[in-house]
């Protein structure tokens, strides 16, 4: 085992992960009277990620270049300032509830009292504790056992201990997961599916001359196959088709709404099509951008239920195979996306457990629901912004966003 500076330990907890689901709290102390507490002070509150720093008392009084020194480099991390205000209110905003560490008679154990979320928490001098009428504007007063033979704390540790039982509350409710493992799904979330599609149609329409049999266009092909191969999906997915009637299908479909019935043409057209449309490199924007930032500091996986030969074309000539460390296609395990058992083999494949892996796609009831049945975390990626019904961890309207939350 060897030294480890905290900086280094603590870079994946970052404060703006902890209170992008809970407000930063703000701590005030009451007449401190020496400058080493006031600078421990300040730099515990900036250690928890607190707001501010508010000192009541004159500020005339105190050697303010001691409580520099003391407060060391959170001096400059952390809004801190004196105020003569006597009424809390005026200094706490309104809907954070005002915690007192005090031992007083109507205190409560701290590790027996539920915190609020939105507080601000004050402490007393190091002389009297909290005055009275300080006590009276409370929301509650919570006081810390000590078992030793001195049985009071000095107002910095006392803060320090109340402020980290507060976000081990916080973070109990509200986990901040540690994830070392991230999944991917391909189609539509990395792959520029559509765009690649469209391109692909367009070589088909030519090759095969789809104008001289009363098809408009390309565009216009692939606007009557998208809903039709879509729903076939739906149907492959469920089991309720086999790969090949889904290949022969959902081109024999769109050719019928036009009056043609040839099944041979359809089958050249799925083939054509299977060829060109992973060979025509479309991602998504932020793509490779995204991954650059991650793979340095995650196991990146794919979970995918398209067909094995066209996934590992794709990955091949779109420059992304190198990101990924494993690829899971449903072929290979015998059921689809959303079915938990899929990514349940995945998170074998990789070592990795759901606790500490995360699932990042664009279909809420294909990987976000799954993803959550196996119990895993999720980024349902939804660049359209349309409200989409269900649970989900986390949601980003474009990839490079992932990147405020890993």
């Amino acid at each position: 085992m060897t030294y480890l500076k905290s900086n280094d330990l603590f870079e994946s907890i970052p404060t703006e992960e902890i209170y992008q689901r809970i407000p930063r709290p703000i701590v005030i102390a009451d007449h401190l009277m020496t400058p080493d507490n006031m600078g421990a002070m300040i730099r515990i509150a900036d250690n928890i990620g607190a707001s501010e720093m508010c000192f009541l008392g004159e500020e005339s009084k105190h050697s303010l270049g001691k409580i520099r020194r003391a407060a060391a480099s959170s001096r400059g991390n952390i809004h801190w300032y004196f105020t003569e205000e006597t009424n809390l209110r005026k200094i706490v905003p309104e809907g954070k509830r005002i915690v007192a560490i005090e031992t007083a008679d109507n205190a409560t154990c701290i590790y027996d009292t539920k915190l609020p979320e939105d507080a601000a928490f004050i402490v007393g001098s190091e002389s009297h504790g909290l005055s009275e009428a300080l006590l009276k504007q409370c929301d509650m007063v919570v006081y810390i056992p000590v078992p030793g033979p001195t049985r009071s704390l000095n107002v910095s540790h006392a803060a320090a201990v109340a402020l980290f039982e507060w976000q081990r509350q916080m973070n109990a409710e509200f986990r901040i997961p540690h994830y070392r493992h991230l999944f991917f799904d391909l189609d539509r979330t990395l792959w520029d599916f559509d765009a690649a599609a469209e391109v692909a149609f367009e070589r088909i329409y030519d090759k095969y001359h789809l104008h001289e049999l009363g098809i408009p266009s390309a565009h216009e092909f692939h606007e009557v196959y998208h809903p039709l191969n879509e729903k076939l999906w739906e149907r492959y997915r469920a089991d309720q088709i086999t790969k090949d009637e889904l290949n022969r299908t959902r081109f024999l479909k769109p050719l019928e709404h036009y009056g043609i019935h040839d099944v041979e043409l359809a089958d050249h057209l799925s083939e054509d099509y299977v060829y060109w449309s992973p060979r025509i490199v479309r991602l998504v924007p932020g793509t490779m951008e995204l991954l650059e930032y991650l793979k340095p500091k995650y196991h990146l996986h794919l979970i995918t239920n398209g067909f094995e030969e066209v996934q590992h074309t794709k990955l091949s000539g779109s420059g992304m195979e190198p990101y990924f460390e494993t690829l899971t296609v449903s072929e290979e395990v015998g059921v689809k996306k959303p079915n938990p058992e899929i990514f349940l083999y995945a998170l074998k494949k990789a070592g990795a457990t759901p606790e500490e892996s995360l699932m990042i796609g664009d279909e809420m009831a294909v990987d976000i629901d799954g993803a959550r049945a196996a119990g895993m975390d999720q980024i349902f990626y939804n660049p359209t912004g349309e409200k989409v019904e269900g649970e989900r961890t986390y949601e980003v309207r474009n990839l490079l966003e992932i990147t405020s939350i890993l």
